[in-house]
């Protein structure tokens, strides 16, 4: 027992010293400055994806797998856009960057158009 006692020990003792620098240092204030529109829009982009992260637990058991599926693209389609607000200005800048995210946006919605067309598995074929 008493080898379990001293590393213990040492590390209270070691956060008891190093607490005392922490606590008379001045701590710096969060949010000091006022919001731009741009964070405030990049604030409401991360809330919407955690409402959606909580939407889909709650639903969990209750609705089909293609919704929780929807839900997923869905948090997937809030975040490619919230990324071309923050990398916007980007764009005008670096040619490449442009045509780099015009190619993601391009797969993004070529995946969002997979999952409203189906799966080949799911489709039904005509009979004649």
């Amino acid at each position: 027992m008493r080898l379990v006692a001293s590393p213990v020990a040492v590390a209270l003792l070691s956060i008891s010293l190093y607490s005392n620098t922490a606590i008379a240092q001045q701590l710096p204030q969060p949010i000091s400055a006022e919001l731009t529109g741009r964070e405030r829009f990049l604030a409401v982009i991360i809330a919407t994806m955690m409402l959606c992260g909580i939407l889909s637990f709650a639903m969990r058991g209750r609705v089909s797998e293609r919704t929780h599926v929807a839900v997923a693209l869905f948090v997937v389609l809030i975040g490619g856009f919230g990324l071309l607000v923050l990398f916007g200005g980007m764009l005008y800048e670096v040619p490449v960057a442009a045509a780099l995210i015009l190619l993601l946006l391009v797969g993004m919605f070529k995946l969002m158009s997979t999952f409203e067309s189906g799966r080949k598995a799911d489709r039904k074929e005509p009979k004649g």
